[in-house]
């Protein structure tokens, strides 16, 4: 049993337990001067009470009175004698968590001695390498009316939420990258500095709070701000982000500009600074596996929920009421990364636009046997701004990401006291393969509108409040599907009989059911068994004879 594993074991209110752990393996091993190595402490020193006001703000405070979550032991700060402690023996400490109680830490063979002689010290773990992002792959063209920005939102039913106001307003997210390289300059993403959404910014990685030149250097930088406009863009005739109008927290923890991989401790460190800020999603782009040289990797035994820092942060943060996206890999068979194996974090592959599941997606179980990934959206082929403004396309399950924490903010503002889990549970019976999950892609993809539905209890009201002042506004989701639709209808007039009809691009009549339309919403659901292509869907009124609403339909193989 690793560190970790047993950390995970004996979380609770007071650990006290101490261990005698493998890791002092480590002092049979050779040194290769300094590491980064994360030092567990026994207890958090002498008792003392604590005021809520003291730990966390106001925002923090009421997102836990929402969900019944009490401050507890893990939000006290870690012992302030043993960082002196540590500090006095010339150990050079980086990042403090109090969630895990522990500092990561430089240290050479002999402080690594020193350090877990000392009697509050439980054990000392390497800090673990970052994954890069998959290049670009080529997308699905099958269909020319899936190639526009607007698929990705739709694919999910997110443009009807949106037609509906729900776009995040209200709820803040917590962004994890690696920059966001001219974010505040891009015209796409003014509306957050013009409407004072930007709740704060801060570089774990120089530690300042500026986060928009740094990585300057590098290829990969263009990622946070890719990231960033898929959640947040606002373009009239271009992109438009999952969750436009919420509040953001933007955090460098990545720096690919002169390693080869970054420390889990940027990522602790800022995941408990967002919680302090009020955060109510994470969502993050990045994913761990590796070591620096001499120090291991993590197998695939080890994405087990219990093993990696990040992984038992990630947890934790669910644990005090933030909902935790992150991306599930690009790695396919060669499986998931850290944190994407989290028993609470919702780990997110990626399909085309045509709803395939994408080759480069990190495939699942867990170690442990769990349904992984969660659920998918499109990764590949997905509109992303570069940090020059152009609009292109990119691929990974970095973009599919920001799509389902853009659509859980859109729920969370249609039901702001829902609960983290809530949210999951509405999110995943909408999708897909909700009966049927598998290790491509977990419960399927998300039908927004439906989760609406089981989330508040009220079918979703999908037009704009100005299609109101009409006789009637009508919505079909999803569109493409693959046969199977919802019918939404808002009607002000008297009840009529209708009948719908399915005809292909021939004129030919395919499919025919009847219905009626009463005053107030309407929510219909229908199956058709069509076969994939091109179709029109009329409905037609039956006393008059007149087309009632008329749409294209798109039905994927």
């Amino acid at each position: 049993m690793t560190f970790l594993r047993f950390l995970h074991a004996q979380l609770g209110p007071h650990p006290k337990t101490y261990l005698l752990t493998a890791l002092l393996l480590l002092l049979l091993c050779p040194a290769w001067g300094q590491q980064k190595y994360w030092i567990f402490f026994s207890d958090k020193g002498e008792k003392r009470a604590y005021k809520a006001e003291e730990l966390l703000c106001g925002p923090a405070l009421e997102r836990r009175r929402l969900q019944g979550i009490a401050i507890d032991w893990y939000d006290y700060p870690v012992h302030a004698a043993y960082l002196r402690q540590l500090r006095a023996m010339k150990a050079e400490v980086l990042r403090t968590s109090r969630w895990l109680n522990a500092v990561s830490a430089r240290l050479d063979a002999e402080m690594q001695r020193q350090v877990l002689a000392l009697p509050f010290v439980k054990g000392i773990q390497p800090v673990a390498g970052l994954s890069r992002p998959a290049g670009i792959l080529a997308g699905c063209d099958t269909l020319p009316d899936l190639n526009t920005p607007a698929r990705q939102l739709n694919m999910l039913g997110l443009d009807v939420l949106h037609a509906a106001r729900y776009t995040g307003q209200g709820v803040i997210i917590a962004v994890f990258d690696n920059g966001f390289r001219q974010a505040d300059k891009l015209e796409a993403l003014q509306h957050i500095w013009e409407d004072k959404r930007l709740l704060a910014a801060y570089d774990f990685v120089d530690g300042d709070g500026d986060v928009f030149e740094a990585c300057a250097a590098s290829g990969f930088c263009n990622h946070g701000t890719n990231v960033l406009s898929v959640l947040a863009a606002r373009q009239a005739e271009g992109l438009r982000g999952s969750a436009p109008d919420a509040t953001y927290i933007l955090l460098r923890t990545e720096n690919d500009a002169s390693e080869t991989h970054q420390e889990e401790d940027n990522w602790v460190a800022a995941a408990e600074y967002a919680d302090s800020l009020g955060a109510d999603i994470f969502t993050t782009s990045l994913g761990y596996s590796t070591f620096d040289p001499g120090q291991g990797d993590y197998s695939r035994d080890d994405m087990d929920g219990a093993t990696a820092i990040i992984t038992l942060a990630a947890d934790m943060a669910a644990a005090k009421g933030i909902v935790v996206v992150n991306s599930a890999g690009n790695s396919g068979t060669r499986g998931l990364t850290a944190p994407a194996d989290g028993k609470a974090v919702i780990a997110v592959g990626a399909v085309d636009q045509c709803e395939r599941y994408s080759s480069f997606s990190s495939q699942g179980p867990t170690a442990d046997g769990r349904i992984k990934p969660d659920v998918a959206a499109m990764g590949q082929a997905t509109y992303v701004i570069n940090p020059s403004g152009e609009m292109r396309r990119a691929n990974g399950t970095s973009f599919a990401c920001p799509l389902i924490s853009g659509m859980l903010a859109c729920l969370k503002q249609a039901r702001p006291q829902a609960t983290r889990e809530q949210l999951y549970q509405s999110m995943i019976r909408s999708a897909s393969q909700y009966s049927q999950p598998d290790t491509l892609l977990g419960y399927g993809i998300p039908r927004a509108p439906l989760a609406f539905e089981l989330l508040t209890g009220r079918p979703l009201a999908p037009w704009p409040q100005t299609a109101l002042l009409a006789q009637q506004a009508a919505v079909l989701y999803p569109n493409p599907s693959t046969g199977d639709f919802f019918l939404a209808m808002q009607y002000q007039g008297e009840s009529l009989p209708l009948r719908l009809e399915i005809t292909d691009v021939l004129g030919r009549r395919l499919w025919v059911q009847h219905s009626r339309i009463d005053p107030g919403p309407n929510r219909f659901e229908y199956r058709t068994g069509l076969q994939p292509g091109t179709y029109l869907l009329r409905i037609l009124n039956l006393q008059s004879s007149n087309t009632f609403w008329a749409t294209k339909v798109v039905v994927l193989p």
